[in-house]
């Protein structure tokens, strides 16, 4: 038998055209867990109730930092507020800012508060009426 001669295909691509490129996956951090739960109502409210008279000091042993319950015990006076608006917002994500607006006899006042998750809990560690 003799031999057969047989013209092989194209092997090589063509001139010019490139292979497509396959985009490399990229590490994506994981996204961060939302904040802890913050009752932002009852801490102001009871920071309020201490400028007022109303709960003694020591009531905020477990929600608030001692330089704040220091500035609210040189703060107390007898009178009443009520609170009418509480905006929270969160900078970082264990870090928790409040902004209210209360009503203290016949003026309405606004409150600056800022309250960080530590040691499994949230602490008020500013609060600031601005008269």
């Amino acid at each position: 038998m003799s031999p057969v001669i047989r013209r092989l295909a194209a092997y090589e691509p063509p001139v010019g055209i490139t292979a497509p490129v396959i985009p490399r996956p990229r590490w994506v951090p994981p996204p961060e867990p939302p904040p802890p739960p913050l009752d932002a109502h009852r801490l102001v409210r009871f920071a309020l109730e201490v400028l007022d008279g109303r709960r003694p000091v020591g009531q905020l042993s477990g929600m608030a930092r001692p330089p704040v319950m220091g500035r609210l015990r040189s703060r107390t006076r007898i009178r009443s507020t009520r609170l009418l608006r509480l905006r929270v917002s969160h900078p970082a994500r264990l870090v928790a800012e409040l902004t209210a607006t209360v009503r203290r006899d016949d003026r309405v006042l606004a409150v600056a508060a800022r309250a960080e998750w530590r040691g499994g809990r949230w602490w008020l560690v500013e609060f600031d009426v601005l008269e």
